[in-house]
């Protein structure tokens, strides 16, 4: 296993896959059942992974509890726990209890750290925004939670960029603890997040932890269910025959090319196995351009006019191009 730092805002090593548990808890609907859920921490940490991802709301908590029982407490602090909060583990919350605001935060980060079987959580999530509570309640909140050793890092997931870009700059003024990570949909049939999400984290620093890797399985098929995916996953398939490596293989190794965390979330130890060898492949700029190009997505309005503009202005070649039609 290799690691990378999270981010350029902290000195913490983790491991450049991380252990999503979204799917660990019961038996039913493609989830992982406890005992074989627990098997894939133990076989994730054997691997020298160090970076584990769950939820308050992952199988009502179940995710939660195991990855606390899973938790020797002599070895706690060698592993990196994310959790999260927002929604609950509750199917039908009270209104109260649920969203971005301090009450919900400060219930959630309660019911995790026992969950959890931890006197602190590691990176602490929004797991959604609720596009209601303001950035500084949350941001004021979190540093509180830092400040109290409840948490030590702070993450931000499924968040507009405009409101992670007022978080960001709300700490950097008022002199709280820094957002240090985005946790955002990225894969090869979901680019979206290069128009300004790549480029925000960039810029300030934030480690980019890429959930559903393999969108949902289907960069790991090998035909295609929707036609419209057909010519790209054809030739994912060329690329994976020539290095004789699986499609969920390359599609792995291409989101490290972009030096993202993949967040895999296996339900069974053979998929884990599967995912974790991606991390011994090293893509060819030939590769990684016949996969963009390939996979390729709209930029749109207004980044095809700068893109142009600073083309006919000659500026290409002159440092990044954050304009760039993708």
């Amino acid at each position: 296993m290799k690691y990378r730092l999270l981010g350029h805002n902290t000195g913490l090593a983790v491991s450049q896959f991380v252990l999503g548990t979204a799917r660990m808890g019961k038996m039913h609907n493609g989830k992982s059942d406890p005992a074989e859920a627990l098997q894939i921490l133990h076989h994730f940490a054997d691997a020298g992974g160090n970076f584990i991802d769950t939820s308050s709301a992952y199988q009502g908590g179940i995710a939660e509890q195991l990855v606390g029982e899973f938790l020797n407490p002599s070895k706690r602090d060698d592993f990196v726990i994310a959790s999260k909060y927002c929604r609950t583990p509750l199917s039908t919350p009270a209104r109260a209890a649920h969203g971005n605001h301090r009450k919900a935060m400060r219930a959630e980060v309660e019911g995790s750290l026992k969950r959890l079987k931890t006197d602190h959580i590691d990176v602490y999530f929004v797991h959604f925004d609720d596009g209601i509570t303001p950035i500084d309640e949350i941001m004021r909140g979190l540093d509180d939670l830092v400040r109290a050793g409840k948490i030590l890092y702070i993450g931000l997931s499924n968040m507009p960029v405009w409101r992670m870009a007022s978080a960001s700059m709300m700490a950097q003024w008022r002199g709280l603890s820094p957002v240090s990570v985005m946790q955002m949909q990225y894969n090869l049939l979901e680019r979206t997040i290069e128009r300004e999400f790549i480029p925000f984290a960039q810029a300030t620093g934030m480690a980019v932890m890429a959930w559903s890797p393999l969108f949902g399985g289907v960069l790991a098929k090998e035909t295609a269910e929707n036609p419209e995916y057909a010519d790209a996953l054809f030739v994912l398939g060329q690329i994976a025959d020539r290095l004789q490596k699986s499609r969920a293989e390359i599609a792995l190794a291409w989101l490290l090319a972009k030096n993202t965390l993949p967040v895999l979330g296996p339900r069974t130890l053979d998929q884990l196995s599967g995912g974790l060898t991606a991390g011994d492949i090293v893509l060819s700029d030939d590769d990684i351009t016949a996969l963009e190009q390939a996979f390729a997505f709209v930029a749109g309005y207004p980044y095809d006019l700068l893109s142009a503009t600073r083309h006919a202005a000659g500026y290409d070649g002159l440092g990044d191009n954050h304009y760039a039609v993708l």
